[in-house]
């Protein structure tokens, strides 16, 4: 039988003590850890949920802008692909692929004289034709 002196037992409890003691510190040392990395994370969720809902804000004004330009970009749409004959009802002067020639060289801003020589009508037809088409585009 192995008989434990009473030095030695002293030994042992005082080096379990010991390791118990470095076990409760480091028991401490990660709670610790684990409370500031704790900390991190929270603060670092809360920011990226406050950029979140900054990007999702500013995602609803370009989306607004977007309809914006869609709907200016379909009136834009509507007076460029206004035809031409509603200017001058059919069969009342030039026909409808003169007028529309006018029109085009009239926006490509060439001058009213060079647009009369280039369809072969006289000047003064091809101004009144061009006060028309402003007026009904303008909506006046």
């Amino acid at each position: 039988m192995i008989t434990i002196q009473s030095t030695e037992a002293l030994f042992i409890c005082l080096l379990l003590t010991v390791v118990l003691a470095l076990c409760i510190g480091l028991f401490v040392s990660a709670k610790g850890d684990l409370r500031r990395m704790d900390n991190y994370c929270q603060n670092r969720f809360a920011s990226v949920e406050a950029k979140s809902a900054e990007s999702e804000l500013r995602f609803n004004v370009l989306e607004s802008q977007m309809g914006e330009l869609g709907q200016q970009l379909k009136l834009i749409d509507q007076a460029v692909l206004r035809p031409a004959h509603a200017v001058l009802p059919l069969g009342i002067g030039p026909s409808q692929g003169k007028r529309t020639a006018i029109i085009r060289l009239a926006q490509r801003g060439e001058r009213t004289d060079n647009i009369a020589r280039t369809v072969g009508m006289p000047t003064n037809e091809v101004d009144l034709l061009l006060k028309v088409h402003r007026a009904v585009s303008s909506g006046t």
